[in-house]
């Protein structure tokens, strides 16, 4: 069975006759153990300053769909072998692959079928690059036949010609409305971790990418001191992350935001670290921002991406957590869009050169469709407001959930939902205790 496995910090690499520790990188396994050329992919790749780790470990998912469905495969007579090996592969079996994806029960669209042909056939011209293979992928100007194809496009990159596309398919991007369906199911869906999900998706809203949000450590989250000083100054905090492609970028949080890290820390969080003390002494804080509930550790962040996107389905919302990010980055560019000095609107170039350093973009241009739509949809004018609201809201929320565990007080959620006078249902609850009405 082909599969893979990560490392851990055991994992070490020379570096200018220096090792260094290398975690988190994917290894690639099949029956005889380390599938080798694949796993050498993989660590070239995460090495690599152009690629980030969560694009690696989606890199190994790929090689592990495609090679699994390799292994399926049983070789003709002819070709004098029980199965295939990574170096037999042809244009062949890359179109039986995509057949296979189209005509299982459950078909997979062409969208996801491309980005695993386009892993592996990047897999094969590695290996043709680096001499794993000799005159096998056609990236040569001769007049030979080569078991795989390949094409330059427009950018002068190799790529598989057949490679399967996508009609364009519009991606949902949830409204503030949406948002707050789904913060409120967060707090309703889990005692335990609801808190955790809810701030998550408001780092999201921040521009944080998932794995920004999940490597942040509790010491970069601001004291309660200095959280009362930035609300008296109408101030911002800047926590600083590692981004995608190797970058530093700085995530920008309101002081309502920090407070309820905050308070995540010294409750919720500071009760799991408990918890898993009391059942293992040897255990150690790892100190990041986001632990599991019941062991404490790191998050995987395939968990997290299943978790938020699990939420929107339940809340009725469409899209994943990325798309929440997809808001936010359209916030980002309506809140550098407006008029110059002149009373003029914005040129679209000085706009997207403004957000691409808060979106934490290199390339400005991939921030076009986030202006497009924030132009037609008037959003400049509502986003801080919306902030503050959802930021209240999910307060609320979150005093109404501990509330709703007392029967008595039902009343008086009710009121609160409805906006009335809280006076009467407080009145009447008091004129049951003093009579003993209630079950203590």
């Amino acid at each position: 069975m082909i599969n893979y496995v990560k490392t851990d910090s055991r994992c070490k690499v020379t570096d200018f006759l220096k090792k260094i520790s290398v975690s988190d990188i994917p290894v690639m396994f099949n029956d005889d153990g380390i599938f080798i050329e694949p796993s050498r992919y993989l660590m070239f790749c995460a090495l690599s300053d152009d690629v980030a780790l969560s694009s690696v470990e989606t890199y190994a998912d790929h090689l592990q769909v495609f090679f699994r469905y390799i292994d399926t495969l049983k070789p003709s007579a002819e070709f004098k072998k029980k199965k295939y090996s990574w170096f037999d592969i042809t244009d062949k079996h890359l179109f039986s692959f995509i057949r296979h994806k189209r005509d299982q029960e459950n078909p997979a669209s062409d969208k996801y079928i491309g980005q695993i042909i386009m892993t592996i056939f990047q897999f094969y011209r590695w290996a043709e690059e680096n001499g794993l293979l000799k005159k096998h992928v056609a990236m040569y100007y001769e007049d030979l036949t080569y078991s795989i194809s390949a094409h330059q496009n427009k950018s002068k990159n190799w790529v598989w010609p057949y490679t399967p596309k996508a009609e364009h398919e519009f991606q949902p991007v949830p409204t503030s409305d949406d948002l707050e369906k789904v913060h409120i199911q967060a707090i309703e869906d889990s005692e335990f971790v609801g808190v955790r999900d809810t701030l998550l998706m408001s780092l999201y809203e921040r521009t944080a990418r998932r794995g920004d949000a999940l490597q942040m450590n509790i010491e970069q989250i601001p004291s309660l001191e200095e959280i009362e000083d930035a609300f008296d100054s109408d101030s911002i905090f800047y926590i600083e992350v590692f981004g995608k492609g190797k970058v530093v970028r700085t995530i920008k949080i309101t002081p309502e935001l920090a407070e309820e890290l905050r308070d995540y820390i010294d409750n919720d969080r500071a009760d799991i670290v408990a918890k898993v003390k009391k059942k293992d002494k040897t255990y150690k804080d790892p100190r990041k921002l986001f632990i599991s509930y019941n062991f404490g550790l790191e998050h995987s962040p395939n968990y997290i991406s299943n978790r938020i996107s699990n939420l929107m389905k339940k809340a009725g919302v469409k899209g994943t957590g990325h798309r929440i990010r997809a808001k936010a980055l359209t916030d980002v560019v309506a809140s550098h869009d407006g008029y110059d000095k002149k009373g003029n609107p914005m040129r679209q170039e000085d706009v997207l050169f403004l957000a691409k350093e808060d979106a934490g973009h290199r390339n400005d241009k991939s921030l076009q469709p986030y202006l497009a739509r924030s132009r037609a949809e008037g959003i400049a004018s509502r986003i801080n407001a919306e902030e503050r609201t959802r930021t209240l809201n999910i307060k609320i929320n979150k005093q109404k959930k501990k509330l709703s565990d007392y029967s008595q007080l039902k009343p008086i959620i009710e009121a609160i939902d409805k906006g009335d006078d809280l006076s009467d249902s407080l009145l009447e609850l008091l004129h049951e205790i003093n009579n003993k009405d209630y079950d203590s």
